[in-house]
């Protein structure tokens, strides 16, 4: 994900949210915010405690950039998915199984 397709999702998430959402504050945490996602990602059960209590006593803005940054990568993951499994089905010699 380049820094566009972040920003656009930022864009959508403040839309969805209340009018006088502030998109430059999801922007300006997008960043830190990915970085937080990755690391909960490969964290342990004691490292996501923390990761999880470091969220809960952020700003808001920051929230919503996880749960924007979260959702983007997501949605990359099913679309990367998808190709896979489209790729397989279509060359099933390129394949071990």
């Amino acid at each position: 994900m380049d820094i566009k397709d972040l920003i656009t999702a930022a864009a959508n998430a403040a839309g969805a949210q209340e009018p006088h959402a502030d998109i430059s504050a999801l922007v300006e945490h997008g960043k830190e915010a990915r970085q937080h996602v990755w690391d909960w990602h490969y964290a342990g059960t004691a490292e996501r405690g923390r990761l999880a209590e470091k969220l809960a006593a952020s700003t808001p803005e920051f929230q919503r950039a996880v749960a924007v940054t979260e959702n983007a990568l997501a949605e990359e993951l099913a679309d990367s998915s998808a190709r896979r499994a489209r790729i397989r089905a279509e060359n099933p010699s390129l394949f071990k199984d």
